[in-house]
């Protein structure tokens, strides 16, 4: 049995590519705007945060990650962020990268190749995106 205080605050994600010698290939953090009764993100849009962005970058220097990952966090009132999860793969909402302006799933498949891929700088802050079925 796992035994966890209870936390509240706004929960945010962090889709993100290593590419296994301690470099962030490609990084999106988003802000869950929706979410299910099973607590998946139904919607969400890209934020700018400087302390996930750095979170992130701490994770894949001290794991040398290789590959996709997706961290699930809670941020709580007084700024502190809490790792829920660390999902070792692409989630269903991977797209927003892609139309945040960085192609994760390109960057994937060239890094898998063993090509030299750079490390995205940048991404678009508001990107929103909506699941529907």
């Amino acid at each position: 049995m796992i035994v966890q205080e209870f936390l509240t605050g706004t929960e945010v994600n962090v889709i993100a590519l290593g590419d296994g010698e301690g470099n962030t290939i490609s990084c999106v953090p988003m802000r869950k705007l929706y979410i299910t009764n099973k607590d998946k993100a139904w919607a969400g849009v890209t934020i700018d945060d400087e302390n996930l962005m750095e979170l992130t970058h701490h994770f894949f220097q001290q794991d040398k990650w290789r590959g996709p990952l997706e961290l699930e966090i809670m941020k709580i009132s007084d700024n502190k962020y809490y790792i829920l999860e660390i999902n070792p793969r692409n989630p269903a909402w991977v797209y927003l990268s892609v139309g945040a302006g960085q192609n994760l799933p390109e960057k994937l498949v060239l890094l898998a190749l063993g090509e030299k891929v750079e490390p995205a700088t940048s991404y678009q802050v508001g990107t929103m995106f909506i699941r529907y079925s």
